[in-house]
């Protein structure tokens, strides 16, 4: 198998690059259709499913940084949720302290109802649970990582195979070049000597 990549690298680097170039597209297809927070253009769900005694992430696009830049403390948490058949309830939730650094998260729940329901938490505007029992899969993700590995791999190929074809043009250009030229007579003796 060793053998036969190398004998093949340039054209693996070519199919690579297609393969990358191909989930490249399919990320950006499935970030625009996506619902979480870290998609380009998502818009929270309406509502989500959330089940019973599970934690859940309160999410919003850019975290706190971006509550903070539009003036908005995200050291308390007044959310609510709401059930199809109307019931609202006050949601107990615990935002993440100062130090932890994630991306879009913000705060933490712990679901006291299961089924489909409406999260509303007031000043922090429309948020997304990224781990709602209904919010699918991260493709992009999945695209994302793909195409690096593919990007990886084919210049790590390409550059091998260029190496190689010009060691190859070197090794020729050489032997040309140079020959088997001996000065002097060809028991070995140097004419210079």
């Amino acid at each position: 198998m060793g053998s036969f990549v190398m004998r093949f690298r340039g054209v693996i680097a070519v199919v690579l690059l297609v393969a990358a170039a191909l989930f490249g597209g399919l990320y950006r297809v499935a970030d625009g259709v996506e619902k979480h927070s870290y998609n380009s253009g998502a818009v929270p769900p309406d509502t989500v499913k959330l089940t019973q005694g599970r934690t859940y992430q309160i999410s919003v696009p850019g975290g706190r940084k971006a509550l903070a830049s539009r003036g908005i403390s995200t050291s308390v948490g007044q959310c609510s949720v709401t059930q199809q058949s109307g019931v609202s309830q006050n949601l107990s939730v615990t935002p993440l302290s100062s130090d932890v650094r994630p991306t879009n998260t913000i705060a933490t729940f712990v679901s006291p109802v299961s089924g489909l329901v409406h999260l509303d938490c007031g000043p922090w505007g429309a948020v997304y649970v990224d781990n709602a029992d209904n919010a699918g899969w991260d493709y992009a993700g999945l695209f994302l990582l793909l195409t690096a590995i593919c990007l990886t791999l084919a210049v790590a190929l390409g550059l091998s195979a260029l190496y190689a074809r010009h060691g190859d043009q070197v090794k020729r250009g050489v032997g040309v070049a140079a020959g088997d030229h001996e000065v002097g007579d060809r028991d070995g003796g140097d004419s210079l000597g």
